[in-house]
């Protein structure tokens, strides 16, 4: 039959045999029809039921989802609260510019030294470093200023991490005259932040504890008098 070669040349292999009219072929191409209907039945469920599973899955885990996203937005929401508390302990310390310096740092002897000590007299706070030598070169001029100076008191802060022996060598070295004191290089109070910027910095409060003046790099007596003009 024409129909049946040209449907066989386009691969219409099932279409042809439905055509037939042999008896034989009559039967198997009805067996074919109910095979294919049977089939895309089959597929079908299967699409159904698999589609079925997903949809409860999803469901399922929607819930957890949303405790995880809930519980990351309580923690999101709990961080400002900390930083804001951190912040207003730094700002509670005195730093010399909006109200009176106020310290607490140990000296080389472990005992506690207190910027209220001071009141009534200049303070100078000189931040330093053994490996600096620049720190090295204005040392002597430190201490001849301090023995010539009764209303002044020098501080030096030792701005690294060192060990007690190791400082007090140095200062022995230079006969350093005045207090030397450490603190926690990685977590320095907040007054103590900028001296870190760059060794030396000498910063100088006056009689009543509020700063009066800073300097960058080394100085001499001469230019630590003019300081506390």
């Amino acid at each position: 039959e024409p129909l049946c070669v040209e449907k066989f040349a386009n691969n219409g292999v099932l279409d042809c045999i439905f055509r037939l009219d042999w008896p034989i072929f009559s039967s198997f191409s009805q067996l074919l029809r109910i095979e294919q209907r049977s089939l895309i039945l089959f597929i079908t469920l299967t699409l159904l039921t698999a589609c079925g599973e997903q949809q409860n899955t999803t469901t399922e885990q929607a819930p957890g989802n949303s405790q995880t996203v809930a519980a990351e937005s309580n923690e999101s929401s709990k961080q400002p609260a900390s930083n804001e508390q951190a912040n207003k302990a730094a700002n509670e310390t005195a730093n010399g510019i909006d109200a009176p310096l106020e310290f607490s740092l140990t000296n080389l002897d472990g005992e506690l030294v207190n910027a209220a000590d001071y009141r009534g007299k200049w303070l100078v706070l000189n931040y330093w470093a053994t490996w600096c030598a620049p720190c090295r070169d204005e040392m002597p001029e430190l201490v001849k200023f301090q023995n010539t100076h009764d209303n002044v008191q020098i501080l030096g802060i030792a701005y690294e991490d060192a060990e007690i022996h190791k400082l007090k060598s140095f200062a022995a070295d230079f006969n350093v005259n005045y207090p030397l004191l450490t603190i926690d290089v990685y977590n320095p109070p907040k007054f103590a932040e900028e001296g870190g910027l760059g060794l030396p910095t000498t910063i100088v409060y006056n009689p009543e504890g509020l700063r009066h003046k800073k300097h960058m790099g080394p100085i001499d007596a001469e230019g630590l008098a003019e300081l506390l003009e």
